[in-house]
């Protein structure tokens, strides 16, 4: 049962890129993927201008936004299934490299988050949108492509139409993985990590974990206890910080290491990221600033609602808040030309 969050998936794809950069014929794929994410097309001026308060805003084209998303399948990636069965998305994260100021911004998306969705009927056309759980999108699609951007448009939606230029959807058998290429990450325990399975972690115990001892230690916590979703966040902030000095070394000590990394997650990843992406956004992320403040939940509550299936928790969003937020980070404002 996976009924949290799973920011981590990101986070952890995210600092991949960082590792990919490195290799490959650099100049001209880091050209050609520079070309290639600046000139993507904004497909709805809604997205590119937004009124907020009387004011006109509009969008910050130096802005790179990517889709990451953690799935909750079993199986390859991009296995076809029924619609309805591909997976959730248990992890939602928008990255965000704002290229002028070499900023970066994470915006994690709860998985209950109640959304337009959208669906195909039996002809294959799409029926009305409908509100549920922003998690349920990716299961609507017929394969990991029209998952990826189904949710893609779900999550531009929810964000007032904010440009999404690229999506990477991967599953939770990658962590370990990613984990052991980089030679696994040494940390202190913050606390005790138990479920009613037994204890895997004691607080302040000294570990270096490997394979799915990764794993355990970002993703499980006692459901029973109260306030073990906040101290489950604070262990997965601790690994970050410790998985993104670790890469770095490893890098610089395996150049070889982004071909190796690249080809064991094949099949655990779909993305419409190019190599020549890659390659771009590798050196970029090497020269942004980003800090852990820069991790951010989008505003909200999560609430019980009794009429929801029976009654279930969900996350009800904060939309002012929210446009409020997104202005500050991805507009500016339009000015008259007698006020320059």
């Amino acid at each position: 049962m996976r009924r949290f969050k799973k920011i981590m998936i990101g986070v952890l794809i995210v600092l991949l890129l960082i590792v990919w950069g490195v290799g490959g014929t650099y100049f001209y794929l880091n050209y050609k993927g520079q070309k290639q994410l600046k000139e993507s097309e904004v497909q709805d001026r809604e997205g590119t201008y937004i009124t907020y308060q009387g004011k006109e805003y509009r969008y910050n084209d130096d802005m790179i936004n990517i889709l990451f998303m953690g799935i909750d399948k079993k199986g390859g990636i991009e296995e076809e299934v029924a619609p309805g069965v591909q997976g959730l998305a248990d992890s939602i994260l928008l990255v965000s490299l704002d290229t002028t100021n070499d900023n970066l911004f994470m915006w994690a998306i709860p998985r209950d988050t109640m959304a337009q969705l959208r669906r195909t009927d039996e002809a294959g056309n799409f029926a009305e949108p409908f509100e549920d759980k922003i998690t349920l999108q990716y299961g609507y699609g017929n394969g990991a492509q029209e998952s990826c951007e189904l949710m893609e448009v779900a999550v531009s939606n929810l964000l007032f139409k904010l440009p999404i230029q690229r999506y990477v959807s991967i599953n939770m058998d990658a962590v370990p993985i990613v984990n052991d290429a980089v030679g696994g990450v040494s940390l202190t325990a913050l606390e005790t990590v138990a479920n009613s399975k037994g204890i895997y972690f004691n607080e302040g115990d000294q570990v270096h974990l490997m394979g799915q001892d990764a794993l355990n230690y970002i993703q499980i916590r006692d459901i029973n206890q109260i306030g073990s979703a906040m101290g489950r966040l604070n262990r997965q902030k601790q690994y970050v910080d410790a998985f993104y000095h670790q890469a770095l070394q490893a890098v610089k000590q395996n150049i070889g290491l982004p071909v190796t990394l690249y080809n064991e997650l094949k099949p655990y990843m779909y993305t419409n990221l190019t190599l020549e992406d890659v390659t771009y956004l590798g050196t970029e992320f090497l020269q942004t600033h980003f800090s852990m403040e820069n991790l951010k939940q989008i505003p909200g509550e999560a609430v019980y609602d009794e009429n929801y299936h029976g009654g279930r928790t969900v996350f009800r969003v904060n939309y002012d808040e929210l446009q409020k937020e997104i202005i500050d980070t991805y507009y500016t404002e339009v000015k008259e030309d007698n006020e320059e």
